[in-house]
């Protein structure tokens, strides 16, 4: 399996020698059908990934790509910044054991989902497999549960030493190991490390009485569990991320692929908004995601155009918006970052000003070179509403959030 390290925005050059083979390139082109929409732009002889992070495994490739938000980023980095985004954000649940140090320049970042889901996995089955009880219908020489009936006098009427019984039996293949079974089976294939495949292995001995799921099917979701079997839920949510991730290259019918890839600007949107809810918080307001909603225009009939969703409002105790924060995640290019704020940025925070009729609106960053957290910009909004927008960046490494919030 070859590796591959691309960074979000980086262009790949195409041709023998260069970053991806012709036939590589054509398989990526393939399977761009299953990946997010637009997650892949094509120029002469060349592709990148737009704002999406993650894995891309098809034709004995691996592709991994990372954030980069300053030239001086090593690759561990870059890995630990999408798994700190990722543990905080609430994307891959139980993520939240991956702490800071644990990638580096040897580990693929496939390789570190695939082993926090081997030591969740291996952290629950030192408590036993799960097992619940199932219905069984069989026919015995001894009563066992209860004699059925019905099925006793369609199949034993001339056979009195046989008893159709049904009883129920603990019994460890049911949906939730079979999804789990189906999980590591495969994943199995897709990690580079042999040290974690032998380890993934001696983990699907365990599962050796259980079966695995039929195509197509999808296995119990996180709120299906039932009480005994809650403990599993960041397993299972995993699970599905992994099975979710697997399709066919429809070329051969029979190629797996794989992919595994987050939207840099709604991770980073749920990150902000979930390091900054304590915050405001202790400011006695409350925080939420994308609302409220507002039309911007009304038609001569009245009705609503243009349908506004900010990414994060601050609400009083009155529920009224007294805060709009814009999330952007991009890399401002100048020293002078109030010189880099693009017009299309500026012409959103001073609608959402208006519409909303707040006194501050904010523009948040991730943290990058020209502007660390802590550092405030502010702009005065020219026009009949008396706003302030607010250029702030967001510490995207887990450390606590610096953002100016105002109660009132």
């Amino acid at each position: 399996m070859r590796q591959l390290t691309a960074i979000e925005h980086g262009w790949l050059d195409i041709g023998e020698g260069y970053s991806l083979s012709p036939l590589e390139a054509e398989a990526l082109a393939t399977v761009e059908s299953v990946l997010p929409p637009g997650c892949l732009q094509w120029g002469h002889r060349r592709v990148k990934f737009t704002q999406f992070c993650g894995v891309v495994q098809v034709d004995g490739l691996q592709m991994e790509v990372l954030p980069k938000l300053t030239p001086y980023q090593t690759e561990a980095q870059q890995r630990n910044t999408l798994l700190t985004m990722l543990a905080y954000a609430g994307d891959l649940v139980g993520v939240d054991t991956l702490g800071a140090g644990l990638a580096t320049s040897q580990t693929t970042l496939l390789d570190l989902f695939i082993s926090h889901f081997a030591r969740l996995l291996e952290r629950q089955l030192q408590q036993g497999l799960l097992r619940d009880y199932r219905d069984i219908d069989d026919t015995l020489d001894q009563v066992r549960g209860r004699i059925d009936l019905v099925r006793q006098q369609r199949e034993n009427l001339f056979k009195p030493q046989r008893l159709a019984c049904r009883y129920s039996e603990l019994v460890a293949d049911i949906p939730v190991n079979r999804l789990l079974h189906s999980a590591l089976r495969l994943v199995i294939p897709l990690c580079t490390s042999p040290l974690l495949a032998q380890q993934l292995h001696a983990l699907r001995m365990r599962f050796g009485h259980v079966g695995t799921l039929a195509f197509q099917e999808r296995g119990p979701a996180v709120d299906q569990l039932n009480r005994m079997q809650t403990r599993y839920a960041s397993l299972v949510a995993l699970a599905h991320l992994f099975l979710d991730g697997q399709f066919l290259d429809a070329r051969s019918g029979s190629q797996q692929a794989f992919s595994l890839l987050f939207d840099m600007n709604r991770l980073f949107e749920r990150y902000t908004a979930n390091r900054l809810r304590p915050l405001a918080r202790r400011q006695g307001l409350r925080l939420v995601e994308q609302r409220p909603r507002r039309y911007l225009a009304s038609d001569e009939h009245g009705k609503g155009r243009v349908l506004m969703r900010p990414d994060i409002a601050l609400l009083d105790k009155n529920q009224r918006p007294v805060t709009i924060l814009d999330t952007k995640w991009k890399r401002l290019p100048n020293q002078d970052p109030l010189s880099s704020l693009s017009a299309a940025d500026l012409y959103q925070v001073n609608a959402y000003a208006s519409t909303y009729g707040c006194a501050t609106v904010g523009l948040l960053y991730p943290e990058q070179t020209f502007l660390p957290p802590g550092k405030t910009y502010a702009l005065q909004l020219a026009g009949s509403i008396n706003s302030n927008v607010l250029l702030q960046s967001v510490a995207v490494d887990g450390k606590p959030v610096d953002i100016a919030i105002e109660a009132t």
